[in-house]
C-alpha cells in the first residue's frame, strides 16, 4: 500500500484495499477503467515514496519470489528486505516526525533473544564465505584423488575468495562517500546546497555523495566511495557460487562410489549452500548491473525519477503524476525513460565513466 497525503476519498478507498497486501484488489474492486488511468498533479514526496506494506519484512532469510526477482514488485521487495527497515526511519523524517539524534538509535530493530541482529547479517555473509572457500580442500583433494591434480582449480578459487571477502570488507568498513565536515556545515548554514544524488541517510550524521543504497548484509551505505567494491562483491558471489556449483556437480557423483561417506556428505553440502547462493545473488548482480549500464542509483529507481506508463493512446506519463490506485495497479508496467535522466550517457559511456572516473578526489561530489 502506498501512504496517502491528502483527503481524496478515492484514494484512500485505493489505500484500504491496499493494506492486505494484495495488488490485484483495486482491479477486482472494478474501481479502476482498465483503458484510463489518472493522473495526480502535485504529488508530495511522501506520495511519491509508495512501498508495498508486505516488503516490510524482518525476516532472515527472504521469500522465494525476492530472490527471483521476476517482476518489479519483486525487485522492489529485494530491496527493501535487503534494507531492513532503515527506509522507515527515513519516511518517519520525511513525515516530519520526531526522531532520535543519534542514528545508530533512530530505528527500531528487531532483536534476536534480546540482541540486535544488525551485526548477524555480515557476520553470517563473511562466516559463510570462509568455510565455504575452506572446502577448497576438501574439493582439491577430490580432485587430486579423481584427475591427479588441482592446482589450478586452487589457484582460481583462492584468487576470487579472496577478492570478494576484501570487497565486501572494504564496502562494509569504508567511508561510503560522506561529505566533508566544511561542505556539511555551508550546507547546514544555507550556504550551499546538497550535492546532486546525494542524500540524507539515517546511518550518518552527514549526507552521502551518490547515494546508491543502504544494504543490511554489510551494515553500511553504498555510495561514492565503495560503489565499484559493493559490484565486484556481488560478482564474486556469483562466481565463487557458479563455480563451486560446477564443481560439485561433477564431484559428488563420481566420488560417490569411491569416496568416503563423510567427504561426500561435505560436498553435497556445500552444493546445496552454493545453488542457494548463485540463486540468491546472480539476480541481485543483474539487478545493479543494470543500474550501472543506465547510471542510475538505487534510490531514484525507488523514487520512480525516471520511470513512465503508456497511456491507452500512446501519450508518456511520469510514474509520480499517478494518483495512489493507479500507481499500484500499473505497477509492473512502468518503463524506463532514458530521457528522463540527465546522466544516462549511454550505457558504454556510463559503464566507462563508473569504473575509471576517480572517486577521492576531495573535490569531487559524485554529481555524475
Amino acid at each position: 500500500a502506498c501512504e496517502v497525503m491528502g483527503t481524496d476519498p478515492d484514494a484512500e478507498n485505493g489505500l484500504e484495499l491496499q493494506r492486505g497486501g494484495l495488488l490485484a484488489g483495486v482491479e477486482r474492486s472494478g474501481l479502476l477503467h482498465e483503458e484510463s488511468f489518472g493522473v495526480a498533479g502535485g504529488q508530495s514526496s511522501s506520495m511519491r515514496s509508495r512501498v508495498l506494506d508486505r516488503t516490510h519484512s524482518h525476516n532472515l532469510v527472504p521469500d522465494a519470489t525476492r530472490s527471483l526477482l521476476q517482476s518489479r514488485e519483486d525487485h522492489q521487495e529485494f530491496v527493501a528486505w535487503q534494507e531492513g527497515g532503515g527506509e522507515d526511519q527515513e519516511q518517519a523524517e520525511s513525515n516530519g516526525e520526531a526522531v532520535s539524534a543519534s542514528g545508530a538509535k533512530k530505528y527500531d530493530q528487531a532483536t534476536i533473544f534480546g540482541i540486535d541482529k544488525r551485526p548477524f547479517f555480515p557476520t553470517v555473509l563473511i562466516v559463510s564465505l570462509l568455510w565455504s572457500m575452506s572446502m577448497t580442500w576438501l574439493q582439491s583433494w577430490v580432485i587430486s584423488d579423481l584427475f591427479g591434480g588441482s592446482f589450478r582449480c586452487n589457484t582460481f578459487f583462492l584468487v576470487v575468495y579472496i577478492l570478494t571477502i576484501g570487497a565486501a570488507l572494504n564496502t562494509s568498513l569504508s567511508n561510503p562517500g560522506l561529505m566533508s565536515e566544511e561542505q556539511f556545515r555551508k550546507w547546514q548554514d544555507g550556504q550551499t546546497s546538497i550535492p546532486m544524488r546525494a542524500h540524507k541517510h539515517w546511518l550518518y550524521r552527514r549526507p552521502v555523495q551518490r547515494f546508491h543504497q543502504y544494504c543490511r548484509w554489510v551494515t553500511n551505505c553504498v555510495g561514492l566511495r565503495n560503489h565499484r567494491s559493493y559490484m565486484i562483491m556481488l560478482l564474486g558471489f556469483v562466481t565463487t557460487a557458479v563455480a563451486d556449483t560446477i564443481v560439485d556437480l561433477i564431484l559428488v557423483p563420481v566420488h560417490f562410489v569411491s569416496g568416503t561417506w563423510t567427504a561426500e556428505f561435505l560436498c553435497l553440502l556445500h552444493l546445496c549452500y552454493s545453488i542457494y547462493f548463485a540463486w540468491y545473488s546472480a539476480p541481485l548482480l543483474r539487478q545493479h548491473t543494470a543500474f550501472v549500464m543506465r547510471n542510475e542509483l538505487t534510490q531514484e529507481w525507488k523514487r520512480d525519477d525516471y520511470y513512465v506508463v503508456v497511456g491507452p493512446t500512446g501519450e508518456r506519463v511520469g510514474v509520480t503524476d499517478l494518483d495512489a490506485e493507479d500507481y499500484n495497479r500499473l505497477f509492473d508496467e512502468f518503463e524506463y525513460d532514458p530521457s528522463r535522466n540527465p546522466f544516462d550517457k549511454g550505457w558504454v559511456d556510463n559503464c566507462i565513466s563508473f569504473w575509471t572516473r576517480s572517486r577521492d578526489d576531495p573535490d569531487e561530489w559524485g554529481e555524475f
